[in-house]
């Protein structure tokens, strides 16, 4: 019987991107860069986010 204590691969690098919900172990140097930009785009709305802190 398994415990739940934590799940498997939950080290930094297979976070879900939250612009493009893809792995972001699976991005290439481009993808991040381009995601990383809208992030910070994204994070200066003054209007509610979606929780993503």
């Amino acid at each position: 019987m398994l415990m739940m204590s934590e799940p498997p691969k939950s080290s930094s690098g297979d976070e879900i991107c939250p612009m493009c919900k893809r792995m972001k172990s699976k991005h290439t140097n481009e993808e991040m860069f381009a995601c990383s930009k809208k992030l910070q785009e994204f994070k200066k709305e003054p209007t509610g986010s979606a929780g993503i802190e």
